[in-house]
């Protein structure tokens, strides 16, 4: 009995054994098949011109090239060339990949690339490919233009899409970027300029904030390319050339005449100590600190009013949000007839039609920018109702009006940067506006050349103009007769006859100057204070502070 049960479980074993091993061939053919199948298909890779190195395609294309911004409904159907970003793409499946293409600033459009059932112009490699090249990589496409089932949220050009059937790659990024797209345009983290912290949150330069990482001001800085390539950038980039663009529209309606001082001068330009000096040939140059002597030479050389736009160079080891070593200073000048007001109106009315031609102009960019760096419209005055205290009354407000320790702030002193931001508080409650002006400053607080109020020899005809409390505007009448402004370099414990102070003086000994004045704007914080970004340093094209020299 036992040898019969033995010899059925043999059997069975055997059957077993038999029918495994039947399962085991015949999944080695499949796999056989398959690997097969799959080398003729790359062997016959129908679209292998459709895709690749651009170096090795076809460029005979005729194809028209339309940029993003111009696509509309005529375009529905036509085969179009582009040039552009690949700044996402994921696939779907294995006959399907969708890649985000961008052209310029946050101009991007949906590409959806297909394998079609005969393998051309799209193949399974194509679309494997193409989901596979590394994001922000240059690319040429063409591609036919079509509806998508429903408004692409994720893209601004979002009723249009494109189908595409080349994609070749003009330029590839690295395996991994220092500073990715998404990253670039969120706000920055820490406004350190060096990344030496050792906040334990804080690792090469990412933060995690509310669970999205956050790149210092460091990192973005000094990964220049893709902190450019971030639409918040180019948006408060296109600002910043309105503004100037707004500036000398305005002046230039009003007979204004532009000129370029120079940036290398033979002293320092206004006796102070907040200069570079470096080699020059066999003698020493320094950075002209401002071009107001230059100003003040064109009116004497005959011209009534005038304004430049270039650098400014200072010094000054301040490593705060709000100062720079060289920024853009935007500057004018101009013949007096009758009242230095006369220039603080000329002055005023410029900005005036800065920020209103901002709303107007670049909607769309601040619109974009405070997404990123949310903050409240930028409050202008009622057309004439501006804004205009003495500095006195400045002090006067913060003395009653003001925090606490501001109770005893004296009309003798300038102010600190506190004081100015507490002040503007107090006028934007009274008055609700972000824009004003103070006037009659000191005359402790202001250089040698600033001319003192003839019934106050205590105070200048002086000003400074103000915008969320911060000052963006220094300026005033000037003096132009020179043995006032002799005694009055005496006065400042300067001496006329000093190297760069003389050659000045000596110009309005030359020729008989007519009384002037002017003001100089600093470009990048008229533009940080405007949209209230946390550092002038998001401003400029390249930042220039005691502790960043490059990129």
């Amino acid at each position: 009995m036992e040898e019969t049960t033995s010899k059925k479980g043999a059997k069975k074993a055997e059957a077993k054994a038999k029918k495994e091993a039947e399962k085991a061939r015949k999944a080695a053919e499949r796999e056989a098949a398959a690997a097969s199948s799959s080398t003729g298909a790359a062997a016959e890779d129908l679209a292998k011109d459709n895709y690749g190195d651009i170096k090795t395609a076809n460029q005979s294309s005729t194809v028209e090239y339309v940029p993003l911004r111009e696509l509309g409904e005529k375009h529905i159907g036509q085969t179009i060339e582009l040039r552009a970003w690949i700044q996402n793409s994921r696939m779907q499946g294995a006959k399907m990949a969708f890649v985000e293409l961008r052209e310029e600033g946050s101009w991007a459009i949906q590409g959806v690339v297909a394998a079609s059932a005969e393998g051309t112009p799209v193949s399974r490699q194509m679309v494997k490919w193409i989901g596979g090249v590394k994001l922000e990589s240059f690319v040429q496409v063409e591609a036919t233009v079509q509806k998508p089932l429903e408004p692409v949220k994720s893209c601004k050009v979002s009723d249009y899409e494109l189908h595409i059937t080349k994609l070749y790659l003009v330029a590839p990024a690295p395996e991994m970027l220092n500073l990715g797209l998404a990253t670039a345009n969120r706000v920055v983290g820490s406004l350190a300029e060096q990344d030496e912290t050792a906040d334990p949150n804080v690792e090469a330069g990412l933060n995690i904030s509310e669970g999205a990482p956050v790149a210092s001001l460091a990192t973005h800085l000094n990964n220049p390319a893709m902190h450019k390539r971030a639409a918040v950038s180019q948006a408060i980039a296109d600002i910043r050339i309105a503004v100037e663009d707004l500036f000398g529209e305005y002046l230039r309606e009003r007979r204004f005449k532009k000129f370029h001082p120079p940036c290398l001068i033979g002293a320092a330009s206004e006796g102070g100590s907040n200069v570079f000096k470096l080699p020059y040939f066999d003698s020493e140059a320094y950075l002209a600190q401002s071009p107001q002597f230059y100003k003040q030479f064109e009116i004497a050389g005959g011209r009534k009013r005038v304004y430049c736009v270039g650098p400014v160079f200072r010094a000054e080891n301040s490593n705060t949000p709000r100062h720079m070593t060289e920024f853009i200073g935007l500057d004018l000048e101009m013949e007096i007839q009758k009242h230095y007001h006369e220039v603080l109106h000329m002055l005023e009315g410029v900005l005036l039609y800065i920020f209103r031609g901002l709303t107007v102009r670049c909607r769309e960019e601040i619109d974009l920018v405070r997404s990123v760096y949310p903050s409240e419209e930028f409050l202008l005055p009622e057309p004439g109702k501006e804004i205009r205290l003495t500095f006195a009354e400045g002090q006067a407000l913060l003395r009653s009006e003001g925090p606490p320790e501001y109770a005893e702030v004296k009309d003798d002193e300038d102010m600190s940067t506190p004081q100015e931001k507490a002040l503007g508080a107090l006028i934007k409650k009274k008055y609700n506006t972000d824009f004003y002006v103070l006037d009659k400053f000191p005359v402790d607080a202001r250089p040698f050349y600033a001319m003192p109020d003839p019934e106050n020899p205590k105070l200048t005809n002086a000003y400074d103009f103000f915008m969320r409390g911060q000052e963006i505007l220094s300026g005033g009448q000037r003096l132009h007769l020179p043995a006032e402004l002799e005694a009055h370099i005496r006065f400042k414990g300067l001496d006329p006859q000093q190297p760069g102070i003389k050659e000045y003086v000596d110009v309005f000994k030359s020729v008989g100057v007519p009384p002037h004045g002017g003001g100089g704007i600093g470009l990048d914080r008229v533009v940080a204070f405007y949209l209230n970004l946390p550092t002038v340093h998001l401003v400029s094209d390249y930042v220039r502070t005691p502790k960043r020299l490059s990129p």
